[in-house]
């Protein structure tokens, strides 16, 4: 009988406590969140049921954020699940979504490269204020 709330305990402590490896909230419901190591770092979207959703997958590296746009990089994942460091990625998240579980990812603009970037800054009229504000080095 102890054995079985031994457990029951466990299970309630292990459940209560945080054991990601990064989990930081940005803007409204969006936050990064990296699972076991830094380079699982996701852009994640809060929905109604407290769970989260990942809008750009893993490896964010930089984002920055004002009241309208979030922005992101992201190195894809190549092999062995490693972020390939040779491949950037952009994205442009409006804040102000239809913000249905079903379509969030709907209104996610990328990836992009570069240049697309740029040129969907300008014609969505995205400040130049708008800037990578929150880099981690170690996975740029």
């Amino acid at each position: 009988m102890k054995k079985k709330y031994f457990i029951l305990v466990l299970f309630f402590f292990t459940g209560c406590f945080p054991f990601s490896a990064h989990d930081e909230r940005l803007v409204g419901k969006f936050s990064l969140s990296a699972t076991d190591i830094d380079s699982d770092m996701s852009l994640c979207y809060g929905v109604s049921s407290g769970g989260r959703i990942g809008i750009v997958d893993a490896t964010v590296f930089a984002v920055g954020f004002n009241n309208d746009y979030v922005i992101a990089k992201q190195h894809p994942k190549g092999q062995r699940d490693e972020p390939d460091k040779s491949i950037t990625n952009y994205y442009i998240v409006p804040i102000k979504m239809d913000t249905t579980i079903f379509v969030v990812k709907d209104n996610v603009i990328g990836p992009l490269t570069e240049e697309e970037f740029v040129a969907k800054r300008k014609e969505l009229d995205i400040p130049d204020d708008l800037t990578f504000t929150k880099v981690f080095k170690d996975l740029e």
